[in-house]
């Protein structure tokens, strides 16, 4: 049974992963965490489920010293009030979804849980704890995993396959368990409806555009080309730009630089690719960049690229939008929310592999070519327009007040 809502703020509890690892997902946890205790006065605690093997808080089957742990609980440090959980045999994927007591016991401190995750399955820790649940999702494990499975052989692959279709049901027993589901593009709006959950809404999580926003001196066409990702995350399609970046040297030996910048480090075949295309002095490779530096990196380009294979969403291209930048990015679920097609900056179809790297070069060429200032300027405007602060966590709240003044069941 739902317990009343206590007097006083409104406490949360935001269950995340990965929250230090980077990537989309702690970056929205971010986002959200800072806009709700600055814009809606709520109190915020973030807690972190383990994502590795070889989490050092979990109870690791290879490890048996670590069967005797007696909390699974990493105790917040005074500024980030972020707790993190490991998990019992940590090494099994589908045990980082599991419920873990100590936790449950914690979360019930709380008014509202509200899990930011890359794929459902992650609610299933927290579905039994009794506290409302709203879940914010990007998309599906069958989504998130198809290019990488499709690389996968032998028993590895085997392995891996399993897991995913086990996944593929913890998936759909969280859904159908939350209170609520927050999706963040049309495609898995339609896929959570699908599985039975009535209370789902398309809401995309937001950017202080005060911060990501045009440089002074306005839009530079003679700026870096750039693109900002997780570097080793073959769901990027890193190669498809490097290639697409070496048609435009062959059509424009002038065309300016590209710089290719985030969390990680870029894989070595990657880095050999660069080096057999002749392109080494051409890209920059900017990993492990901070969130200053990423500001100025948008500031200083012309055109912001995107070769996803798949994307839930992807703030890098809000970010980039709001610093008045062009993008030219394949056609995504999530692309389709923040990019219009030729007004914004385009959208390369992806139904023809082999062309992707010729019309990205294409693209890019004409913007470079073309009014570039006034299709940064309409991305800006965009951005302001439906992806500022005030306007999505406004979206968050509503969800948040539903279910906290309705009677308790």
């Amino acid at each position: 049974m739902r317990r009343g809502v206590r007097p006083g703020p409104r406490r949360i509890a935001l269950v995340t992963s990965g929250f230090d690892v980077g990537g989309g997902v702690p970056t929205v946890a971010r986002w959200l965490r800072d806009s709700l205790r600055s814009t809606a006065g709520y109190v915020v605690d973030v807690h972190d489920l383990a994502t590795s093997s070889r989490d050092s808080n979990s109870r690791r089957l290879l490890k048996p010293k670590s069967w005797a742990r007696r909390s699974l609980r990493n105790r917040p440090g005074a500024t980030e009030s972020v707790t993190h959980w490991g998990a019992n045999a940590v090494e099994i994927e589908t045990m980082r979804y599991r419920p873990r007591r100590e936790l449950s016991h914690a979360l019930q401190n709380y008014d509202l849980i509200q899990v930011v995750t890359g794929t459902p399955a992650w609610a299933a820790a927290v579905v039994e704890v009794g506290v409302p649940i709203v879940l914010l999702v990007a998309t599906t494990v069958e989504w998130e995993r198809q290019q990488h499975l499709a690389q996968q052989t032998g028993a590895l692959g085997l392995w891996r396959r399993a897991m995913t279709s086990v996944v593929v049901r913890l998936e759909r027993q969280a859904l159908g368990k939350v209170d609520a589901v927050l999706v963040l593009n049309s495609a898995m709006l339609d896929r959570v409806k699908s599985a039975g959950q009535k209370h789902v809404i398309k809401s995309p999580p937001g950017i202080d555009t005060t911060v990501f926003s045009p440089a002074s001196t306005g839009w530079r066409p003679d700026g870096y080309l750039l693109s900002v990702c997780r570097l080793s995350d073959p769901r990027k399609g890193l190669e498809r730009m490097i290639r697409a970046y070496a048609e435009l040297v062959k059509l424009n030996g002038a065309v300016p630089h590209l710089v290719i910048a985030g969390r990680g480090q870029l894989p070595s075949p990657l880095l050999t690719l660069v080096a057999d295309l002749s392109l080494a002095s051409r890209i920059a490779i900017r990993p492990n960049v901070d969130g200053g530096e990423q500001v100025d990196l948008y500031r200083g380009a012309s055109v912001f690229i995107q070769t996803s294979y798949e994307e839930g969403f992807g703030m890098s291209v809000v970010e980039a939008m709001a610093c008045g930048l062009p993008v030219v990015s394949t056609d995504t679920a999530g692309a389709r929310e923040s990019v219009v097609n030729g007004e914004t900056g385009w959208l390369v179809p992806q139904d023809s592999e082999p062309s992707v790297p010729t019309l990205v070069a294409k693209r890019v060429r004409e913007i470079l070519r073309g009014d570039g200032a006034a299709i940064g300027r309409r991305a800006r405007e965009r951005c302001e327009a439906v992806f500022s602060n005030e306007v999505t966590v406004a979206r968050f709240r509503e969800v948040y007040d539903y279910l906290l003044e309705r009677d308790p069941a």
